[in-house]
């Protein structure tokens, strides 16, 4: 199953502020959604991607940087905020890049090792997960403006 949609979930939630966001993908963004979330009249909630240890990202957690602005740029993850609207942050991902983020983790590679026609499978199953899910908030947040 895909991950859960912590976003979403915290959406419905009413007068709720909620944010996505990977300082090291884009530090200007977290600054902008933590002031937001200050100044917000109710709840706030900020989801903060880091790089985890865990990850096993190729080069190391040195390459945090590298590894969460390519996270960002393919769409694994997306930076946004909810105020009652949406806003996708995110600049149009380059989803070809998710093929680079299930090499460049060892959590993936390992799977890929042990049994590739089930990492392939699976692979298939979260770049369509992935995809649906930035359309889905692109969708939304033509539709908030309305």
């Amino acid at each position: 199953t895909p991950k859960k949609d912590l976003f979403k979930i915290a959406m419905t939630y009413p007068n709720v502020y909620v944010a996505e966001t990977s300082y090291f993908a884009n530090p200007m963004h977290t600054f902008k959604v933590f002031k937001e979330a200050i100044n917000h009249k109710g709840p706030s909630i900020v989801i903060c991607y880091a790089t985890c240890l865990e990850h096993g990202i190729s080069c190391g957690l040195s390459n945090s940087i590298n590894e969460q602005k390519l996270l960002v740029d393919s769409g694994y993850e997306i930076l946004m905020h909810y105020d009652g609207t949406l806003k996708v942050d995110s600049k149009e991902p380059d989803f070809t890049k998710l093929d680079q983020v299930f090499n460049n983790e060892i959590r993936f590679k390992k799977l890929k090792n042990k049994n590739e026609d089930i990492y392939n499978e699976l692979v298939a199953l979260d770049k369509e997960y992935i995809i649906n899910r930035y359309n889905y908030y692109k969708k939304m947040e033509v539709s908030s403006d309305n």
